[in-house]
């Protein structure tokens, strides 16, 4: 029986998302690779893979499976492996996305990582990669035939009757290495001893000899690859749409199994292939151009060189409009592309070359110029990311069509199921573009877009008026309307003069919900709360930080209270039902909103909370002092209270006055490979206690190794933070995600 590990066991450590399939063979090269990287890394402790499978039956996966070390979401959870395939545009496999301690990503290459750098790669973030390129820089300054050719694991070479010869048998010789030569004569490449011919889906031959001179795309593709499927019928289009210019071509290199999966496949392309036969020099393409994932395009200039080496992307990004394909071309478009935005217009947003329309759900195409004079929002949208968006957009359209105010919507869908579009389009009453447009890759990258939902106003003009108002729109509603710089400052004027203005009981009183709960059930009115340090606590069972920091902040608020503080702790719940939330609540003593309370909503919305676990510290006069106590109250515990500014920035000049004696290098056993050095950080994860650390730390830039200055030093003294009453050493750790 499989194994059931916590996904909470992962927070804290270095995690690898591995998009692979048994049928793949770029995966199962990589696999082993992969292997020998993550069992050389398994003594640290920290670093963990999570396989996501993009096989077809129960039997591949546990075959491709029992070959991993690591873990893997089960392959019955059809619906989760397909929504990360979703969230981090999978194209093509293998696939490895790394996220760093914090839960960030810290490398979405991380199969070229692997390959490049193997285990020196790790920790596999910016400032590493960034370190091996330095150092690879200062090898070639002070190059020598030793540092080109000794390994960590090899000082010598070996001839051809197997003598090993020490490298520095070779100092001071001259030296000649030969290396493979890539030929790109395409008849070389393509062409065996037995054949000079590539061939049609109708079985004719045609010599290689009549590609010189011509633009070609080798694509490297295969019938049981999912993006592989979804990008053929688009480059079919694009080569129908060059087929009279006379001088492009595209050789077809599959990746199937079988002859009956490659003959049901190629029968749907309309250009050449090599015949499936010939395994030999399917393989040695592959090698050749180090395809590692497909689909893979590589585009060769009509001399035979590399033009293009990532022709999927340009050719899903530009269509037809990337021919030639080459970097004088691509250079162009984004010249045009700059010149567009300076003359933006609705209509060199939304039309393209093949269609001047936009739709909407009951079928009817809707001319652009329609739309010019309008205040429009692009709404970038993916169905099961945006489920409670939507409804607060349809609201405000339809208050504003009644009003009827000059204002269109445009949806631009991002979905990869054309189901998930018509289910979302369906509940919609404004335009879109159609599902699968060219236009929607490209307008992601036009604006640049950094999070989902994601409306952009453009302005009666054209130009760009608000790149995102998605957040205007769920704080103010209709109120964010005309989205204008105008209406920006009139809402933040209100907004000042709100927060200026706030009591406790315009935080926590909405309507007839003037009341929180203790323990006992019994109602508190906020009224008996006024005039005390109020700490709002955003939690839920089902959170492993959440549980991580509630005894610091149990501890933390028994402390306080014994002081004689005017301070109490509100619990705002997260969790699904009243049975998860009893049961957490069961283990806090303080006062809490009832379950389901809609005041809930209204506090997250207020104070932004983008997860949790979150504090915000609301002082005596009702003011809001901070929104990031849970962060103070795990660098220094109850030291932190009451939260002000003037107090927080009080502990931080005790906190760099101690730090005066720490030395500024030490050797640790945790970390033998290098010192580490006394810096100042933001926030860490303590690779000794595993805890999250804040300030400073002795650190190793190098190996991205942190420890505690009381783990590196062995403190046994407080380092800042809070002693129980107990006398432990409390710092508040949270194991939490960006």
């Amino acid at each position: 029986m499989d194994k059931i590990v916590k996904v909470s066991n992962l927070v804290g450590k270095i995690v690898g998302f591995y998009f692979s399939g048994s049928w793949c063979g770029p995966c199962r090269n990589f696999t082993p690779l992969l292997v020998e990287v993550y069992e050389q890394l398994s003594s640290k402790g920290d670093f963990e893979v999570v396989f996501i499978s993009s096989d077809r039956d129960d039997e591949s996966f546990n075959t491709y499976f029992s070959e991993m070390p690591w873990l893997a979401i089960p392959f019955s959870d059809t619906e989760t492996r397909k929504r990360l395939k979703e969230v981090f545009k999978v194209r093509g496999i293998p696939n490895l996305v790394i996220f760093d301690t914090n839960g960030k990503v810290s490398c979405d290459d991380g199969v070229s990582t692997v390959m490049e750098h193997g285990v020196d790669g790790y920790p596999f973030n910016l400032d590493r990669l960034n370190f091996l390129k330095e150092e690879e820089e200062k090898a070639k300054k002070n190059q020598t035939i030793s540092s080109i050719l000794v390994s960590s694991s090899r000082d010598y070479v070996i001839s051809n009757d197997g003598k090993r010869i020490p490298v520095l048998d070779l100092e001071g010789k001259l030296l000649a290495m030969a290396t493979e030569d890539v030929s790109r004569d395409l008849a070389t490449l393509l062409s065996s001893e037995e054949r000079d011919f590539l061939i049609r889906n109708n079985g004719d031959q045609v010599k290689v000899s009549s590609l010189v001179g011509k633009i070609v795309g080798f694509y490297f593709s295969g019938s049981w690859c999912g993006p592989c499927r979804n990008f053929t019928p688009l480059l079919v289009e694009v080569y129908e749409q060059l087929s009279s210019k006379g001088d492009f071509e595209v050789v077809f290199i599959s990746s199937d199994g079988d002859d009956e999966s490659f003959n049901t496949y190629f029968s749907e392309m309309p250009w050449l292939a090599i015949p499936f036969s010939d395994t030999e020099t399917r393989k040695r393409l592959k090698e050749v151009f180090e395809v590692r994932g497909i689909p893979s395009l590589v585009i060769f200039d009509t001399n035979g060189k590399v033009s293009c080496d990532d022709g999927v992307s340009t050719v899903m990004e530009h269509r037809v409009d990337g021919y030639p394909f080459n970097l004088d071309r691509l250079n162009f478009l984004k010249e045009q592309e700059e010149k567009a935005k300076k003359n933006q217009t609705i209509s060199s947003i939304l039309v393209s070359s093949s269609r001047d329309y936009v739709i909407s759900n009951d079928g009817k195409k809707i001319p652009v110029l329609d739309l010019e004079g309008k205040l429009v929002g692009l709404y970038f949208s993916i169905h099961t990311m945006c489920c409670e968006f939507t409804p607060k957009l349809v609201e405000l359209y339809k208050t504003l069509k009644e009003k009827r105010e000059n204002f269109e919507v445009v949806l631009i869908s991002l979905d990869d199921e054309e189901e998930d579009f018509k289910e979302s389009f369906e509940t919609m009453p404004w335009l879109a573009l159609p599902f699968k447009d060219k236009s929607c890759e490209k307008l992601v990258r036009y604006f640049e877009l950094g999070t989902i939902p994601n409306l952009v106003i453009i302005g009666q003009d054209g130009k760009t008026l608000n790149p995102n108002v998605a957040e205007l729109i769920e704080e103010h509603g209709i109120e964010a309307y005309p989205f204008t710089p105008e209406k920006l400052d009139e809402l933040a004027a209100i907004e000042k003069a709100k927060l200026e203005s706030q009591t406790l009981e315009s935080v926590l009183v909405n309507g007839e919900n003037d009341f929180v709960i203790d323990k006992s059930g019994s109602k508190v009115p906020v009224s008996a709360l006024v005039g005390k340090n109020i700490l709002l606590y955003f939690s839920a069972q089902w959170c492993p930080p959440c549980r991580a920091f509630l005894p610091k902040l149990i501890e933390a608020y028994h402390t306080i209270k014994g002081k004689g503080n005017a301070f109490e702790v509100i619990f705002i719940s997260s969790d699904s039902d009243q049975s998860t939330f009893d049961e957490f609540y069961s283990e806090m003593p303080w006062l809490a909103l009832p379950f389901g309370d809609e005041r809930k909503q209204i506090l997250s919305r207020k104070f932004k909370i983008q997860g949790i676990p979150a504090a915000v510290a609301i002082g005596p006069s009702g003011r809001t002092i901070t929104k990031e106590a849970r962060m103070h109250l795990t660098a220094y515990g109850a030291d932190a209270f009451p939260f002000t500014e003037e107090h927080l920035k009080q502990l931080e000049e005790e906190i760099e006055e101690k730090a005066k004696g720490w030395p500024e290098k030490v050797k640790h056993e945790l970390h033998t490979e290098h010192e580490l050095i006394r810096t100042k950080r933001k926030t860490y994860i303590c690779n000794g206690c595993r805890e999250t650390g804040y300030s400073w730390s002795f650190y190793c830039k190098q190996c991205d190794f942190d420890l505690h200055p009381k783990c590196a030093l062995k403190e046994d003294e407080d380092a800042g933070t809070e002693k129980g009453k107990e006398g432990r050493i409390c710092d508040g750790d949270v194991c939490r995600r960006a």
